[in-house]
C-alpha cells in the first residue's frame, strides 16, 4: 500500500511531499549488462550525463495521486529494468543488481493558488533531465506529479536511458494502458525477458555467433568507405554543438507520394533523401550513414522495455541515378543494416579500433538518421496531392534553432519526430564541421529534393 512521506528528494530536488510506493517482481539477480546497455553507458560516460527521457505530461483526465502512485508501481514492478542498479568496479567492470522488491517515491509538487502549474512542472522536468541518475543508488525512473488546488493538473517523468529507449517506453505505454481496470494487473501475466535473462542469452554461443556475423558486415563496409563523411575542422566560434527543428508538412506529402510510387514506407524515401541531399552538400558519396535500429522485431524481443535500439551501419551509392532507384538501393540496404546490428558494442569498437589502424587513417562515422516514429514502416495509400498544394506547404516550412548543447559526440544526425500530418526534423549538428547555413541549405534542399521527386520518377539526384 501507498504510504505519504512528510518530505523527500528526488534527482537532487527537494519536495514537501511524497507517497512510498512498495514494488515486487521478477527477474531479480545480478549480472551483465545487456548490449544494449552497454551502448547506452559508453554514450552517457562520452556526454556526460543520462541522455535520460521523459518530460512534463498534463494530466487532463482526472487521475489523482493514487492513481500515478499506482502507475509507478506498475512500472517498477513489471520491468525488471526499473529495479535495475548499475555498479563499476575499479577495473571498469560493470554489472546491474536488479532488486526483486523494494520502495520507491513518487514527488508531490504543490503550486501556490493562483500560480500556473505548467512553468512549474516544465522547472522539474528540467532539472532532472539536467542532473544524471546515480545508478548504483537511485532508480532509473523519477516521477512526481504538480498539483494546485488539490487536483493533479501535470505529471513529471524522468527514466535514464540505461533502463529504457523510445521502443521501450512506447511498450510500457502500451501496457499501462491495457491493464486490468479492476485488479491493476497486466492482460499478460508474463513479463518479457528482462535484462539479465537478455544479457545471458547474448553470451551464450549463438549469441556470440550473431555478434560475428553482423561484426563481419560492418568490416566489408569500413575496408570500402571512404574516410570523410564532412569537410575539415573550421572554428565558427560558440555555441557550437547546437539544436534546430524543421517542421514540414511538404516532406509529409512528398514521401508518402514517393512510398505509394515505390512500394516501400515513407520512412525509407525520407531516409534517401537524407542521403542524397548530405551527398549534394558535401560531394561525398556513396552515403555511409548510422542508422538507428529497434532490434524488437526479432523473435522474443518485441516486448522487452529495456533498450535494445542501437546503430546500424548503411551504405548506399546515390551517383548516376534517379531519385527512385535511390529509393530501391536505400531498401535493399537498410534490410542488411537491420539484419546486422545486433552485436556486442566492445567488439565493435574494438574491430574499428583495428580497421583504423590498418587503414592507416580514421574512418568518420559521424552521420546519422533515426527515425523515432511509431508505426513508420506502415505503406502509405492514397492519390497524389496536387502540385500546387505541396508548393504551398512548401512555404509554411519553418526551420527554429533551440538550446544549445553543451557537448555533442558527432557531426550531423536528424531525427525524425512522431508529429502528426508533417514531418518533424531534430537536426543536431556540430558547426564547427557543419555550418548553421549549412543545415539550413540541407533541408531546403532535402525539401526540394522531395516535392519534386513526387512528381518525377526519373528524377536524377544530380551526384556524380
Amino acid at each position: 500500500m501507498a504510504v505519504p512521506v512528510a518530505e523527500t528528494v528526488l534527482g537532487g530536488v527537494r519536495m514537501a511531499d511524497g507517497i512510498v510506493v512498495p514494488f515486487a517482481g521478477p527477474g531479480a539477480g545480478a549480472g551483465d549488462l545487456t548490449w544494449g546497455q552497454e551502448k547506452v553507458w559508453t554514450l552517457m560516460r562520452q556526454a556526460g550525463n543520462s541522455l535520460s527521457m521523459g518530460g512534463a505530461v498534463p494530466v487532463t483526465d482526472g487521475r489523482t495521486i493514487r492513481d500515478l502512485a499506482s502507475e509507478l508501481g506498475f512500472f517498477m514492478s513489471r520491468y525488471a529494468s526499473m529495479r535495475a542498479r548499475i555498479h563499476q568496479g575499479t577495473d571498469g567492470t560493470l554489472t546491474q543488481e536488479v532488486s526483486g522488491s523494494g520502495q520507491a517515491v513518487l514527488g508531490i509538487v504543490d503550486v501556490a493558488d493562483g500560480d500556473d502549474p505548467g512553468p512549474a512542472a516544465r522547472r522539474l522536468a528540467d532539472q532532472w533531465e539536467a542532473t544524471p541518475f546515480d545508478h548504483a543508488r537511485e532508480w532509473p525512473i523519477r516521477m512526481a506529479a504538480v498539483r494546485a488546488r488539490g487536483l493533479v493538473t501535470h505529471v513529471v517523468v524522468t527514466i535514464s536511458h540505461v533502463a529504457t529507449d523510445g521502443g521501450g517506453i512506447a511498450v510500457m505505454l502500451e501496457e499501462l494502458s491495457r491493464r486490468d481496470p479492476v485488479t491493476g494487473q497486466p492482460k499478460n501475466p508474463e513479463p518479457a525477458m528482462g535484462p539479465l535473462e537478455l544479457a545471458a542469452l547474448q553470451r551464450t554461443p549463438a549469441g556470440r555467433r550473431h555478434s560475428e556475423a553482423s561484426l563481419r558486415h560492418w568490416e566489408g563496409l569500413l575496408r570500402s568507405a571512404g574516410p570523410l563523411r564532412f569537410g575539415p575542422h573550421t572554428d565558427r566560434g560558440e555555441p557550437r554543438y547546437r539544436r534546430a527543428i524543421f517542421e514540414s508538412r511538404a516532406l509529409h506529402l512528398a514521401s508518402k507520394a514517393v512510398a505509394a510510387r515505390t512500394g516501400g514506407p515513407a520512412s525509407t524515401v525520407l531516409l534517401a533523401g537524407y542521403a542524397v541531399a548530405v551527398a549534394r552538400l558535401t560531394g561525398i558519396t556513396p552515403a555511409l550513414i548510422q542508422v538507428v535500429v529497434s532490434n524488437r522485431f526479432r523473435p522474443g524481443l518485441a516486448e522487452i522495455s529495456h533498450p535494445l535500439s542501437v546503430n546500424g551501419l548503411l551504405m548506399v551509392d546515390v551517383a548516376e541515378a534517379s531519385f527512385d532507384e535511390v529509393v530501391n538501393r536505400t531498401q535493399r540496404a537498410l534490410a542488411l543494416c537491420s539484419k546486422y546490428a545486433y552485436y556486442d558494442p566492445t567488439r565493435l569498437e574494438e574491430l574499428r579500433a583495428r580497421i583504423n589502424r590498418e587503414r592507416g587513417e580514421v574512418i568518420e562515422l559521424s552521420c546519422l538518421f533515426n527515425d523515432r516514429r511509431l508505426g513508420s514502416d506502415a505503406k502509405p495509400t492514397g492519390p497524389l496531392p496536387p502540385r500546387q498544394e505541396l508548393e504551398a506547404a512548401r512555404g509554411e516550412s519553418v526551420l527554429s534553432w533551440g538550446q544549445p548543447f553543451p557537448t555533442y559526440l558527432d557531426k550531423l544526425m536528424v531525427q525524425v519526430g512522431a508529429a502528426m500530418d508533417t514531418v518533424e526534423l531534430e537536426v543536431h549538428v556540430d558547426t564547427h564541421h557543419v555550418s548553421v547555413d549549412q543545415v539550413r541549405a540541407l533541408m531546403v534542399d532535402f525539401e526540394s529534393l522531395l516535392v519534386t521527386a513526387a512528381f518525377d520518377p526519373d528524377l536524377p539526384t544530380g551526384v556524380r
